[in-house]
């Protein structure tokens, strides 16, 4: 018995299945745009508190020449204590703002990463 050729057509092409599904390719594009849209708004993220931090630095850098200069013009022991005393409170506010700021920087960081993983996952099994 053999099979015509309409019958080996049926045949083969039930037998083989769709390996490659015309939504695959749909979906691994979401799913490679959304890890894009992800390294785009950290990279953003990651400027941003940059430049934040180099802010920092820069009014420490101030702070300690300030207190150089004061130190150096100080003519009295309880001048200078009042020199050291007068730094190290402002040290202590600008800690207390880093903390906050790293508290805050982390918190973005951790909303903006959960906001586009989520929506890349969305996209990528609707």
């Amino acid at each position: 018995m053999s099979l015509n050729p309409s019958q080996t057509e049926k045949s083969t092409k039930s037998t083989i299945p769709d390996l490659f599904p015309a939504g695959l390719a749909e979906t691994g594009k979401k799913r490679v745009e959304g890890i894009i849209k992800l390294q785009v708004e950290l990279f953003k993220y990651f400027q941003e508190a940059n430049r934040n931090w180099l802010a920092r630095m820069q009014t420490e850098a101030g702070l300690t020449s300030e207190f150089s200069a004061k130190l150096a013009a100080a003519r009295s022991i309880p001048e200078t204590g009042a020199v050291c005393q007068e730094w190290a409170n402002r040290h202590i506010e600008l800690l207390a703002e880093d903390a906050k700021r790293l508290v805050a920087d982390t918190e973005k960081f951790m909303e903006t990463g959960a906001q586009v993983l989520a929506q890349g996952w969305t996209a990528g099994n609707s």
